[in-house]
């Protein structure tokens, strides 16, 4: 193995102090552009690479953010970690990724491997958070922020959508297009931001003056399996004109539950998501969806994280981010036939 090249190496080669290669390294005022491009050349030429452990030990930091999510293969999550690299990216600070797969003893493990030292500070996303974990943050003095909490009562500093905004106004979206037997997939009652999305549902319908049909209402986990199931059992008992779900997941799993029922959409069954995934705008047809700013979301939690480590002016407990309706091809208007009194496609 090659030995290590060093600073002072790069700095014999480029002709300059090593405290210059430190700053051009660094990015700090203290040398001509022409000294700078020097010694970046030097340094690619010799393959050097800055060692995190000596910069944690004159710096006091690791140079790392951890990001604690559910598991590595949620587009949903992964839109927030990339919004958070991207942010880090510009400050040179590096992503650390763990996984809880939904088990909250593993959760509070990984927590206690982050926050013992190894990270600068933790972005949690969609966490489980029970109280103990908590104080693993609080104890350890680990800055962290949360996205997408479960609860809103947790004592962290939290970055949210507009749940309830967003539901509220796709809903209202379809029964302006003339739909009455609407369906709700919803998520886990558990969840605030699940409930908020429920509620956001039920006063569009209640404005509306249309009761709320205990029947079309069906409790999904937020996954395709789910959303397939259960929009597969409505349109067996109680088909639907319209369904709203509370994630693009559940959206596509009732897209083609409606398919495997011999239907088309929008043409018989219209069906709207909640997130906006990276495909949704790709699927065919194209998904109507409420979008969650995700990347935008990931960007402010590092944002948030940077100040605290800088001792910046902190910002508000709670970071309500607008969603916005996304509408594409999922949706079609509806009509009643007054003679026949059968429900149609308007055209």
């Amino acid at each position: 193995m090659s030995p290590r090249v060093t600073i002072a190496q790069v700095a014999g080669e480029a002709g300059v102090s090593a405290m210059t290669v430190s700053n051009v390294l660094n990015k700090r005022p203290g040398a001509s552009q022409q000294t700078r491009q020097r010694v970046l050349s030097v340094v690619e030429r010799l393959g050097y690479v800055r060692s995190q452990a000596a910069r944690g030990l004159k710096t006091g930091r690791t140079g790392l953010i951890g990001v604690l999510m559910l598991d590595l293969t949620t587009q949903y999550a992964l839109e927030i970690v990339r919004g958070i690299a991207d942010e880090l990216a510009t400050v040179e600070y590096e992503v650390l990724i763990c996984a809880s797969y939904q088990d909250a003893t593993r959760e509070h493990e990984r927590l206690s491997f982050l926050a013992g030292g190894l990270v600068d500070g933790i972005v949690l996303i969609a966490p489980e958070l029970e109280d103990r974990s908590v104080e693993v943050l609080r104890d350890r003095e680990c800055p962290a922020i949360v996205v997408d909490p479960r609860r809103m009562d947790v004592d962290l500093p939290r970055i949210v959508a507009d749940n309830y905004d967003g539901m509220r106004r796709a809903t209202e979206y379809v029964l302006g297009l003339g739909h009455q037997r609407i369906a709700f997939l919803g998520g886990d009652p558990d969840f605030d931001s699940a409930a908020e999305r429920d509620r956001g549902f039920a006063d569009a319908m209640r404005l509306a003056g249309r009761a709320v049909d205990g029947t079309l209402r069906r409790v999904c986990d937020y996954s395709y399996g789910s959303g397939f199931r259960q929009a597969s059992d409505l349109l067996v008992e109680h088909r639907p004109t319209a369904i709203v779900a509370a994630s693009d997941l559940i959206a596509f799993g009732a897209i083609d539950a409606v398919r495997a029922h011999g239907l088309q959409v929008p043409r018989d069954i219209s069906v709207v998501g909640f997130d906006d995934l990276p495909h949704a705008g790709d699927s065919v047809p194209g998904l109507t969806t409420v979008r969650q700013p995700l990347h935008d979301m990931g960007q402010l939690a590092a944002r948030c994280l940077l100040n605290t480590l800088d001792q910046r002016p902190a910002l508000p407990d709670v970071l309500v981010q607008p969603t916005t309706l996304v509408i594409r091809d999922t949706v079609a208007a509806r009509a009643i036939d007054d003679e026949a009194g059968a429900v149609r496609t308007a055209g």
